[in-house]
């Protein structure tokens, strides 16, 4: 159960669709890192969520961190006693790495081969299995991560204000599971996407009202949580961070009752998966 399963709900879809007009997208550019023949653009996108995240940290030291998603996996995998040891040295080689990077900026092969290695964990939480072996890197798609983090501009990703990777909110329980990229200089989230096409798609961008909802739900009961005010999406093939402004697109006269269906709806969705 997670938020995107949610949202791929006929009724629900139809529900967004309704609720939050899609921003006009206009942004024209030739793509900058586009995917290497053979290699595997999926793997690539969930292993340079954890690369970018990792250069985040080393730009904004103050960024808040949580428990990655492969440690979970790890974690989990522990308790049912299945296959723990191939994936808790995945996590214990990525964390030391991870901190030797930290120190110098330094982005090596083993860096890129152990994200690599951490997707594949991924992949466990969202399919509940994976046939990847995990210490086996592609060099493709090593060679397609050293051409994605070649283009990042990090004077876009500098802040002095807050920073949480790899965000979630405590309203995530009502679809089962949600997790953010980023959010960024107090009041911006932002989503990862490793794309071929350059378009603001109406999965991706309901995808980040469902973490709007979410937050909201969480400011309700909790002054902590940070009040998103902006909203966007990194193209990472591209080098883009677009974004828009959550007024252009919530309905202050009718969010209040989208509020109470969607919690309703959600609680439904959720006791039918029980």
């Amino acid at each position: 159960m997670s938020l995107s399963k949610f949202l791929e709900i006929s009724d629900v879809k139809a529900k967004f669709n309704s609720e939050f007009p899609k921003p006009q997208f206009q942004i024209k550019q030739q793509i900058l890192a586009p995917p290497i023949f053979n290699g595997n653009p999926q793997l690539v996108g969930a292993a340079f969520d954890y690369l970018l995240r990792f250069y985040l940290k080393y730009l904004n030291p103050q960024a808040e961190e949580r428990m990655w998603v492969a440690e979970e996996v790890v974690q989990k995998l522990k308790i049912e006693n299945k296959n723990y040891e191939p994936g808790h040295l995945v996590v214990e080689q990525a964390k030391k790495l991870y901190r030797i990077f930290l120190k110098t900026g330094e982005f090596t092969d083993e860096l890129f081969q152990v994200v690599l290695s951490l997707a594949s964990l991924d992949e466990i939480q969202r399919c509940g299995y994976t046939n990847r072996d995990l210490q086996f890197a592609n060099q493709q798609d090593v060679e397609d991560l050293k051409n994605l983090i070649g283009i990042v501009n990090s004077e876009i990703f500098k802040s002095r204000g807050k920073v949480i990777l790899n965000p979630t909110w405590l309203s995530a329980k009502l679809v089962g599971k949600a997790d953010g990229d980023l959010i960024f200089d107090n009041d911006l989230l932002v989503d990862f996407k490793t794309i071929k096409n350059l378009s603001l798609e109406r999965r991706d961008f309901n995808q980040l009202m469902g973490y709007y909802v979410l937050s909201h739900i969480d400011r309700l009961s909790s002054s902590n949580t940070v009040e998103l005010k902006r909203l966007g999406i990194y193209f990472s093939r591209y080098g883009i961070l677009y974004q828009f402004n959550v007024a252009e697109v919530v309905k202050r006269e009718t969010f209040p009752e989208f509020l109470k269906w969607f919690i309703a709806r959600a609680q439904e969705y959720v006791s039918q998966k029980a």
